[in-house]
């Protein structure tokens, strides 16, 4: 199934570029579908493009739903194990279970394997657009009406890969799992297999913008010169030294940046970077923030532009719940699976279902901690242990309504 899902939009490299509602995503989309309904899953699109192939376990079209899933998007040469193990897995345990069905099994819940519509932000922003609508946090008009750097709507690519649905969602599954790769090296040092994710990082996000003046860039006098990347320039250089006065604490990027009208000749008018501040901590996030601001106001001065904030949002420091953890070390233990207690610094589609339903979140090892890379890889004992793992955890679910409390108390 990852070698089916990896050569579509395959790189010379060894990874992918499939960007959310690109043809190539739209082949990955149609793959979903038709693996989930050879396994006998029903499959509808909603409004924001987020796939779910529901798998019949119980007859009753208003059984509690077990749900687990990730992203088919990419970034752009990205690695082949990014989101897409999550959807792999999740078509796989579904279709173990209509087996073990067949075979005689009985379940109190059906399952749900999803795939979300560009968790990744890379061709539209912000990221976790498709989760986002599901859990409220955007409305679908929202969603759709994001543009890419090229001015198409995410509405617009949806329909031109034929994966702009109008098919109601899913109700709110009785519990949540996605299996991620860490993109991380922790597990890997530690010896571990399994990740039990008890927490996410806060992140704050900020669109910023510099804006100087047009100016020819060899007549124009040096000290009249009003030059926007100047300003974004020094911006980028302080908020590295933001991160810097916590180490290991705080992390900080600028990693995106559209410069105006972008000539070799013309002194920059408007520049926009995407700034990103990452901690493990609300208060220091909240101090990095406002130093990070402080960096952006005084990099303006310094080049003698202005600068505004176009956008800004911020995600808290939050703690995953016990239960489906505990069901999950449960598991990895009973599977002879060793397994480590961490953080997520990335964010997850499983993020945006945190308050609403038992979430949880399961890592297995990326080699050399590489990732949104081409040369990210998992060793494929450990992709099978995640498999394992996800099965079991989900036969319990599934046999317990859903409720990851009562799963405990189930045995395979």
């Amino acid at each position: 199934m990852l070698t089916r899902f990896a050569a579509i939009g395959a790189t010379p490299g060894g990874g992918v570029t499939r960007l959310c509602a690109s043809p190539e995503d739209g082949r990955a989309r149609d793959l979903f579908r038709e693996t989930a309904g050879v396994a006998g899953a029903g499959v509808r699109t909603d409004a924001a493009g987020n796939q779910f192939a529901r798998f019949p376990l119980t007859g009753d079209s208003c059984a509690p739903l077990v749900m687990m899933g990730s992203h088919l998007d990419s970034q752009s040469r990205a690695g082949r194990f990014d989101g897409t193990l999550g959807v792999a897995t999740a078509l796989r345990v579904g279709a173990a279970l209509m087996r073990a069905r067949a075979a005689g099994a009985r379940f109190n819940a059906d399952f749900v394997a999803v795939n979300w519509t560009n968790e990744e932000g890379a061709r539209f922003r912000p990221s976790l657009l498709g989760s986002g609508v599901y859990s409220g946090a955007f409305t679908a008009d929202y969603a759709l009406s994001r543009r890419d750097d090229n001015d198409i709507s995410l509405g617009e690519a949806l329909a031109g890969i034929g994966y702009l649905g109008s098919a109601a969602p899913p109700p709110l599954p009785a519990c949540y799992l996605e299996l991620h790769v860490e993109q991380g090296s922790r597990l890997e040092e530690a010896g571990a297999s399994i990740g039990v994710v008890g927490r996410n990082w806060g992140a704050i996000k900020i669109d910023a913008r510099f804006l100087g003046e047009q100016a020819h860039t060899g007549p124009t006098l040096m000290e009249r010169r009003r030059d926007a990347l100047l300003g974004a320039s020094y911006a980028i250089a302080g908020l590295r030294e933001v991160a810097a006065r916590w180490p290991g604490r705080v992390h900080s990027s600028v990693a995106r940046i559209r410069v105006e009208p972008n000539s070799a000749n013309v002194v920059p008018a408007l520049v926009t970077i995407a700034v990103e501040i990452r901690a493990g901590d609300n208060a220091l996030l909240r101090e990095a923030g406002e130093a990070a601001e402080a960096v952006l106001a005084q990099a303006a001065a310094r080049a003698n532009v202005t600068h505004d904030i176009a956008t800004r949002t911020e995600r808290e420091v939050r703690a995953l719940p016990d239960a489906p953890a505990a069901l999950v070390r449960r598991c990895a233990d009973e599977a002879g699976l060793r397994r480590l207690d961490m953080d997520t610094v990335a964010g997850h589609d499983a993020l945006s279902l945190l308050g609403l339903c038992p979430v949880g979140l399961v890592f297995v090892p990326s080699i050399g901690g590489i990732t949104h890379n081409e040369a990210e890889d998992t060793a494929p004992e450990d992709l099978a242990a995640g498999l394992t793992l996800c099965t079991m955890a989900a036969a319990r679910l599934c046999r317990a309504g859903g409720a990851p409390e009562a799963a405990l108390d189930q045995e395979d």
